[in-house]
C-alpha cells in the first residue's frame, strides 16, 4: 500500500549547539600534536625529528615574546618566517604557528580586569607598531576569546540574555578591527587575516552559510595553500553551523582543484585535520570522504614534503580504510620513526592493529566501489533533511539548490526517485515556476506512479498553467489512488500528513471527485 512519502522535516540545528571551545581555541591538527600517554611519551621521543623540534621551538620562541610584552621581538620573529617558502619540514606555514600562539594566548576567565590588561597589551603593540598585521590580529582574536569566556560553554539555547549580549559584543567589536585591518593584510600579503575572518564572522550577527561561503571562496582565490584558514572553515561548515551535508566535502576538492603546486595534496591535509577534530578515527564511516582520492592525495603531500610525519598520516589513513597494499610500503618506508600521535587517539593500539595486517584484500577495489555508494546513500538522505531544514527557514532558493543536489545524487546513484523529485515539484511550485513542477512530477511518477499527492502537486500546477482539463484528470488519478490508499493507512498517518491529505481531499472535491472522510480521533 503506498503512502504519502515525503521525507521528515529535519529538526532545525542552533548554529550556536555546541561547545564554542571546539572550535575557537587552538586544536590539535597535523599542524600541531595530540598529547601522549607518560607510558608512550618516553617511547615517542626518539621519534621527534625536524619537525616537531621546528613548531616546539617556534611556539617557545613566541610565547617567551608575548609573555614578556616583547613586541620588538614579535615583529623580528614575524618578519623571520613569514611567507609560503618558510615551512616546516612537513610543510606546515610557520607563519600559521605563529598566529597560532597568538590566537591561543590568554586564560578563560570572565572578569573584566584581566581582560582589560590584555587588550591593553594588543593596544600597547599596536602603538608600537602602528602597521603591524599581527598586532591588530591579535586584539582581534583576544576581542573574540574575551567574548567567548564571558558566554561559557554551555549550549547557545541556554544562555542569559547578558551572555548573549557579551558574545553579540565581543564578536562586533572584532570584526570591527578586522575590517579596519583588511587592506594593511592585504598590502602585507598576509593570509592570517582570512583566517581570522572565518574564524569570527560566524559568532555574529551577520552569519549565514551563503555569507561563509562566499568568505571561503575569496581566501581560496587568493591564498588557496593557506592550511590554517581551510580548517577554521570546514569546522563552521559542519551541520551543527547550519551547513549543507556536502559542506566539508564540496571545500575539499575545491581546494584540491585550485591553482597551486600543492593544491593536490589539499584533500588529503583537510580531511586529516578533520579526522582529528571531529571525526575520531570514523572518517569513512561518518565524512564523505573518498579514500582513492585522498590515497592519491597524500602521494602528493608526501612527494612534496616526506617528513615522517605525513608518512605516518599517511599509513594510517590507508589503515582505517583496509588499504594493507598502500599501507604496507609506507610503514616500510618509516622503519622505526612511528610517531602514534599521528595514529588517531588511541595510537599504539591502532598502530599496533595496523601493523599486524600484512595481506591485501584481493576485493579491495569492489568494496570501496560498495563502500562509495554507501557514503551516497547517506549523503542523499542528509541532503534532504537539509532541504527540509531550509524550506522551514522560507530559504526557498536555497532549498531548490540543495534538492538540486540530491537529484545529481540520485543520478549518480543510477536512479530517479519520487521522494526527491516530489520535494523538487513543491519548491518549484512555492517559486511559481509551474513548468517546471509539472516536469518533476512527471519524472518522479516514473519511479511511483502510484502516489496521490504527485497527482495533486502535478494538478495544481497545470490549473495555475491554465491547463484545466490537464489538471482534472491528474486530480482524478489522485483521487482514485487515495481511495486506495486510505483505508488501510489513515491510523498510522500523523497529523503533518493528514493535513495533507485533507488539502488533497479538498482539491479533489472541487472538481467533483470524493474520496474517503475518517474522524480526527
Amino acid at each position: 500500500m503506498t503512502l504519502p512519502t515525503l521525507f521528515p522535516p529535519a529538526l532545525r540545528r542552533a548554529r550556536f549547539a555546541i561547545l564554542l571551545a571546539c572550535l575557537t581555541t587552538p586544536g590539535f591538527s597535523h599542524a600541531g600534536v595530540q598529547p601522549l600517554a607518560k607510558s608512550a611519551a618516553a617511547a615517542q621521543e626518539s621519534a621527534d625529528g625536524a619537525d616537531m623540534r621546528a613548531r616546539e621551538a617556534l611556539a617557545s620562541e613566541t610565547n617567551r615574546y608575548l609573555e614578556a610584552g616583547d613586541y620588538k621581538g614579535l615583529e623580528a620573529l614575524y618578519q623571520r618566517i613569514r611567507g609560503p617558502g618558510q615551512r616546516t619540514p612537513s610543510g606546515i606555514w610557520k607563519q600559521a604557528q605563529f598566529y597560532n600562539q597568538l590566537r591561543g594566548f590568554g586564560q578563560w576567565r570572565t572578569d573584566a580586569a584581566y581582560w582589560d590588561t590584555v587588550q591593553g597589551q594588543a593596544k600597547a603593540w599596536q602603538k608600537q607598531y602602528p602597521k603591524s598585521v599581527p598586532a591588530r590580529l591579535f586584539e582581534a582574536y583576544m576581542l573574540l576569546k574575551r567574548a567567548e569566556a564571558n558566554r561559557g560553554s554551555g549550549f547557545y539555547n541556554t544562555l542569559t540574555e547578558q551572555q548573549r549580549r557579551d558574545l553579540s559584543q565581543g564578536s562586533a567589536a572584532a570584526m570591527r578591527v578586522l575590517e579596519a585591518t583588511q587592506a594593511l593584510a592585504a598590502k602585507a600579503a598576509d593570509p592570517e587575516w582570512h583566517r581570522a575572518m572565518l574564524n569570527v564572522f560566524p559568532y555574529t550577527n551577520q552569519f549565514t552559510q551563503a555569507r561563509y561561503q562566499e568568505k571561503i571562496g575569496a581566501a581560496i582565490v587568493r591564498y588557496p595553500n593557506y592550511h590554517e584558514a581551510y580548517f577554521t572553515a570546514a569546522g563552521f561548515s559542519m551541520a551543527h553551523w547550519s551547513g549543507a551535508p556536502d559542506a566539508v566535502d564540496q571545500l575539499a576538492q575545491d581546494l584540491n582543484k585550485a591553482a597551486g603546486k600543492e593544491q593536490a595534496a589539499m584533500y588529503a591535509r583537510l580531511y586529516w585535520y578533520m579526522d582529528q577534530s571531529a571525526y575520531k578515527g570514523k572518517i569513512f564511516e561518518v565524512s564523505q570522504a573518498d579514500w582513492p582520492t585522498m590515497r592519491a592525495s597524500f602521494e602528493v603531500l608526501v612527494a612534496q614534503y616526506p617528513d615522517p610525519w605525513n608518512l605516518n598520516a599517511y599509513a594510517y589513513f590507508a589503515c582505517l580504510a583496509n588499504d594493507v597494499g598502500a599501507m604496507a610500503p609506507v610503514l616500510a618506508r618509516l622503519g622505526q620513526q612511528i610517531d602514534l600521535r599521528a595514529w588517531g587517539e588511541n595510537g599504539a593500539a591502532t598502530h599496533a592493529r595496523c601493523a599486524a595486517a600484512t595481506v591485501a584484500d584481493p576485493q579491495f577495489d569492489s568494496k570501496q566501489a560498495a563502500a562509495r555508494k554507501v557514503r551516497l546513500r547517506r549523503l542523499l538522505g542528509e541532503t534532504m533533511q537539509h532541504a527540509a531544514a531550509q524550506r522551514a527557514r522560507k530559504e526557498y532558493k536555497e532549498e531548490l539548490d540543495t534538492l538540486h543536489k540530491a537529484e545529481d545524487l540520485d543520478r549518480a546513484l543510477g536512479w530517479v526517485s519520487m521522494p526527491v523529485q516530489y520535494n523538487l515539484a513543491v519548491a518549484f511550485f512555492t517559486l511559481k515556476r509551474y513548468e517546471e513542477t509539472v516536469s518533476a512530477i512527471s519524472a518522479g511518477l516514473v519511479a511511483q506512479p502510484a502516489f496521490p499527492d504527485a497527482y495533486w502537486m502535478r494538478g495544481r500546477a497545470l490549473e495555475a498553467l491554465g491547463r484545466k482539463d490537464e489538471a482534472r484528470e491528474d486530480f482524478d488519478k489522485g483521487a482514485r489512488y487515495l481511495r486506495k490508499a486510505l483505508p488501510g493507512a489513515w491510523a498510522g498517518l500523523n497529523p503533518t500528513q493528514r493535513a495533507n491529505v485533507a488539502d488533497m481531499q479538498r482539491k479533489f472535491l472541487e472538481y467533483g471527485f470524493e474520496t474517503p472522510a475518517f474522524p480526527e480521533n
